[in-house]
């Protein structure tokens, strides 16, 4: 099979969705004949990557544009870069299809809703987008936490409505032979057909050996791996943590950077009860993650817009179960026999519901690390030559039709 891939984001030696972009085509070309069309500003960093480990059996081609766009569309904007990138990268692919008798078409990053490619004007091939995101809202229950950043989500929710708007007039996802979702909310807000996938996946050499953990430690070591920004959710885990009685036996540890970096530490600390059993590290590189992962009992994300996660997958990957939402990437990577999940309406309900699974934890270990023995089994599922199986029955079911 002939498949162009469409990864914006696509390098080797960064993760999130150039993780995605790098990764898919990658494993796809160990059966397939793959092409990537991506951004100028990723060709060293492929080349070099290439070169050193002897990857010839990919083709990649680069498309640019002027950099005015670069500076003028940045977040919650980003959007806008993102759709004359793909007009100016349309074209090549065009003569990319032609050229190589192209099947199949997919493009995997960004996932943005709002920047969906016109490729399925290009004719003898089909179509497949996402997993798609970017419908996925802050709950109103927990707007308040949004502090500063409160105007650009509205903003972001205004934009998002007229995207919906755009999308259902140009009737583009009808378009599409297949439209995949990366969380339900997503699908929801579009109100589309197809399956949802998250859009994170795992490589091998993530799936660490199951350490072992004592059910009779006592204390119960909780870690949170997140970014410091609004929509983390370090406000709603301060708040819950502060209701925790005192007499309980835990330690909290967290790996963050990112704008909020001082607030939040000058909110840990102004809370007495807290601060003493919280921990803040500094920024870890990846290959030192897994050595904190399975030295702690749980994992909390408290995040409450998020596309799915990697860091849930990354703490099952390590053998820990994930006390997060149930929305967004909860329910698509988690499950309650491998993972705690909670939920809530008014601000405090997400409190107490966080508070109890917090609870349970602390007195519940030897539940905990079952948990997290099922999470460690389920993330074996959730790696990228998975991910490309499942991917390829959508490609060989299309060229079927």
């Amino acid at each position: 099979m002939n498949i162009l891939y469409i990864a914006y984001s696509c390098d080797p030696y960064f993760g999130s969705e150039n993780k995605i972009g790098w990764n898919i085509p990658l494993e796809a070309s160990k059966k397939h004949r793959v092409f990537v069309l991506t951004k100028e500003e990723h060709r060293q960093n492929i080349q070099r990557y290439c070169t050193k480990n002897n990857i010839d059996n990919i083709k990649f081609y680069y498309a640019d544009i002027k950099g005015i766009y670069k500076k003028i569309f940045r977040p919650p904007f980003y959007s806008g870069r993102l759709n004359i990138w793909h007009k100016k990268a349309l074209p090549l692919a065009k003569k990319i299809c032609s050229e190589n008798g192209i099947d199949i078409i997919h493009q995997i990053a960004p996932i943005e809703f709002r920047s969906v490619g016109k490729y399925y004007t290009i004719p003898k091939t089909k179509f497949v987008c996402g997993p798609l995101a970017g419908g996925q809202s802050v709950p109103k229950g927990l707007m308040s936490y949004t502090g500063k950043d409160r105007p650009l989500e509205r903003i972001r929710n205004l934009i998002n409505r007229f995207y919906k708007l755009k999308l259902r007039f140009s009737k583009s996802l009808e378009k599409c032979d297949a439209v995949l979702y990366a969380n339900y909310e997503t699908k929801a807000f579009l109100g589309g057909k197809g399956a949802v996938i998250p859009e994170t996946a795992l490589t091998s050499k993530e799936l660490s050996p199951l350490p072992e953990r004592d059910d009779n430690k006592g204390k119960c070591t909780f870690l949170v791996v997140s970014r410091f920004t609004a929509t983390k959710g370090y406000n709603l885990l301060f708040d819950t943590l502060k209701q925790l009685p005192d007499n309980l036996n835990y330690e909290l540890k967290i790996i963050g950077y990112g704008q909020l970096e001082t607030q939040v530490k000058a909110m840990f600390k102004s809370n007495e009860k807290v601060y003493k059993r919280t921990t803040f590290l500094e920024r870890l590189p990846f290959s030192k993650m897994s050595e904190q992962y399975q030295s702690a009992d749980a994992l909390i994300f408290p995040t409450f817009r998020e596309a799915t996660g990697s860091v849930i997958l990354e703490a099952m990957a390590n053998g820990l179960p994930v006390i997060t939402m149930n929305r967004c990437g909860g329910p698509v990577l988690c499950s309650p026999e491998n993972a705690y999940l909670f939920s809530g309406g008014p601000k405090f309900t997400y409190i107490n519901s966080l508070r109890f699974a917090l609870l349970h934890c602390i007195n519940n270990l030897d539940e905990v690390h079952e948990k997290g023995r099922k999470a460690r089994a389920a993330a074996e599922g959730f790696t990228f030559e998975k991910r490309v199986e499942k991917y390829t029955d959508i490609y060989e079911d299309l060229i079927k039709q």
